[in-house]
């Protein structure tokens, strides 16, 4: 679980469906708008990186509604995270945007986006992951294999 720091308190951050439902109810986005809605991803077409290409920025850095999404956000999985690591959920969005640092917003809403990514991975049962760890297999040569042992 990704642990992010405001106010002197290590805010632990959990997503899942709960989380899920109360982004909606209370940011009235999906995970999936939150880019545009919550963050404001875009890329400066004029502000170019290294290898030529378009920097990507946040808007929620200069844009006071952006930033209440983000302390929201940040309130729901903070709470959740809390809730998972048997503490009190105890944030309020006053709280939240009150001791966010302005000049760490950027760090804020990449741990908050970190968490929701990491909220939506999928599980992968354990016979999968059995498989996974075997790697590819190839059929003729297991065939093969197969007929050269002895039958039992």
């Amino acid at each position: 679980m990704l642990t992010i720091k405001i106010g002197e308190r290590d805010i632990p951050l959990y997503m899942s469906t709960l989380e899920l439902v109360d982004i909606q109810e209370d940011i009235g986005c999906t995970v999936a708008q939150m880019k545009d809605e919550v963050f404001g991803l875009w890329e400066d077409e004029e502000d170019l990186d290294n290898n030529g290409a378009p920097k990507r920025k946040l808007k929620v850095v200069n844009d006071p509604k952006m930033m209440k999404k983000l302390g929201t956000l940040i309130r729901i999985l903070g709470n959740a995270g809390l809730e998972e690591a048997g503490q009190e959920p105890n944030l309020t969005d006053k709280w939240v945007l009150r001791h966010m640092k302005p000049g760490l917003i950027w760090g804020y809403a990449m741990s908050a986006w970190s968490a929701v990514l990491e909220g939506m991975l999928q599980e992968v049962p354990e016979i999968m992951k059995e498989d996974q760890e075997k790697g590819p297999v190839d059929v003729t040569i297991e065939e093969n294999n197969r007929k050269k042992e002895p039958e039992k």
